[in-house]
């Protein structure tokens, strides 16, 4: 089913389809900041980089109350959360994204910046046709990498072995990838991604820098 834009955008936000204009929307930012949810998401040394373009992933580090203002938030959930300011949100897939769409809709609700569904963007970013599709952390670093910023700072991508546990906060929670996604195909997304960049790039997750170190 197709979502009527007429219902979905009753706020000023559109969808983007051309990575090219999610460039211009952010002001071809020069640092990009990618946190995922791991324990890393709050490193200390992210404080260095504030005023960057922050990307995040779902929702769940509202509970948190750090780097609550992202630009642009990659998400498969369908969750309604009104910030001050409205982030881009991006979904994996247009069947994922649309039924989320109809909710916010229906709630008189939609993205006020825009959203977009990355298996339509062009250029495309990762193959999302495959039995298994990347993390919305892998997906989020490939799309910030195609934006050429000058740096890539990474943090909160921790492949569910942090030391920690899964989230911040949270010391017994290890229930790692589901079936739909894998570690391997993560690390292997990531590391095309970085190896295509030529800006300079930042990983405060150890547990990504080692797993990238050993296939490269």
């Amino acid at each position: 089913m197709i979502v009527d834009e007429r219902l979905v955008g009753r706020s000023p936000g559109k969808r983007i389809r051309l990575l090219a204009d999610l460039k211009h929307l952010l002001g071809a930012p020069e640092t990009i900041i990618c946190l995922g949810n791991g324990p890393s998401s709050e490193d200390p040394r992210l404080a260095a980089y504030g005023g960057a373009c922050l990307f995040r992933v779902n929702w769940i580090w509202l509970e948190r109350g750090w780097m609550v203002m992202p630009d642009v938030v990659f998400t498969g959930d369908p969750d309604i959360v009104r910030l001050r300011r409205q982030p881009v949100v991006i979904f994996p897939t247009q069947a994922v994204g649309e039924p989320i769409l109809r909710g916010y809709a229906a709630e008189g609700h939609s993205p006020q910046n825009g959203y977009a569904f990355l298996d339509r963007f062009d250029p495309a970013v990762v193959d999302l046709t495959g039995p298994r599709i990347p993390t919305n952390g892998a997906l989020m670093v490939a799309a910030a990498a195609l934006l050429r910023p000058r740096r890539l700072v990474i943090a909160g991508i921790d492949l569910y072995r942090h030391e920690s546990g899964k989230y911040p906060g949270s010391d017994n929670n290890f229930e790692g990838y589901t079936s739909q996604h894998s570690e391997a195909l993560d690390i292997r997304v990531i590391q095309r991604a970085l190896a295509a960049f030529s800006g300079d790039v930042r990983i405060l997750s150890g547990n990504l820098h080692t797993a990238l170190q050993s296939k490269s």
